[in-house]
């Protein structure tokens, strides 16, 4: 039977899959399989712009396809390094990619030092990005939430033609561009999730203090809510997609 325009046979990334990263926009292989084989053919070049998790990249590489994957977030850029290195066994190196035979990743100049300069907003959207989420379109009236997450589990609240626009799944994020987030900056933060009644939240900073981490450990206990801390370090350093999990 040809294909329809609506594809309900592709299961989505659940939580034992084995290829799961705790990306939060991981699509499934099978799904980029197929819309490879349908537009392409062998050798052809594959260009995927807003590439996250590197799915359409491991597809594009066991078709036999040449590729190119682009993402503004320097995370997803060293996730996407990691998944080919483990699950396609090609090796990062520059000699090796002038053959044909590696790859490698270009345009990574970001460092702590650089982030702490950037102006406040620049700075958030940067770290709501990093973590694959939707950032506020105002730098003012946020009501506390500096970007949200939509989990690719995420159900639509009501049906129609945009029905993907009324996603009620998402988690809050929080942003300070500070050295130490102290317990105030954590107090605010969960008024925020209380008031959104959201079970699960994140903040970035660049570290914590003990009463920052104390506060977060009561606040579980009282209300099973649970506040995720990112520093900058794990957003550089590839750590996100396994805290994110």
């Amino acid at each position: 039977m040809p294909l329809q325009n609506l594809w309900v046979d592709v299961d989505k990334v659940g939580n034992t899959a084995k290829e799961r990263l705790g990306y939060p926009t991981q699509k499934p292989l099978a799904l980029l399989d197929r819309i490879i084989l349908s537009s392409s053919n062998p050798n052809d070049i594959v260009l995927d712009a807003f590439c996250g998790c590197a799915t359409t990249l491991v597809a594009a590489e066991n078709l036999g396809r040449q590729w190119i994957g682009i993402d503004i977030s320097p995370t997803a850029c060293r996730v996407m390094a990691k998944r080919l290195r483990d699950v396609c066994h090609i090796r990062e190196n520059e000699a090796l990619w002038k053959i044909g035979r590696g790859f490698v990743t270009r345009g990574l100049p970001w460092s702590e030092e650089k982030l702490r300069q950037l102006p406040p907003f620049e700075f958030e959207n940067w770290a709501v990005i990093a973590l694959g989420g939707v950032t506020n379109a105002a730098q003012v009236g946020d009501h506390g939430i500096d970007g949200r997450i939509y989990p690719v589990s995420a159900l639509p609240g009501k049906s129609g033609p945009d029905q993907l626009e009324f996603m009620d799944l998402w988690y809050p994020i929080q942003v300070k561009q500070k050295d130490k987030a102290g317990r105030p900056d954590i107090d605010s933060f969960e008024a925020v999730m209380t008031r959104e009644n959201r079970p699960l939240g994140y903040f970035v900073a660049f570290d914590y203090s003990a009463e920052a981490l104390a506060e977060i450990d009561a606040f579980f206990r009282k209300s099973h809510k649970i506040i995720k801390l990112l520093t900058v370090k794990d957003i550089l350093e590839g750590e996100l997609a396994r805290k994110l999990a």
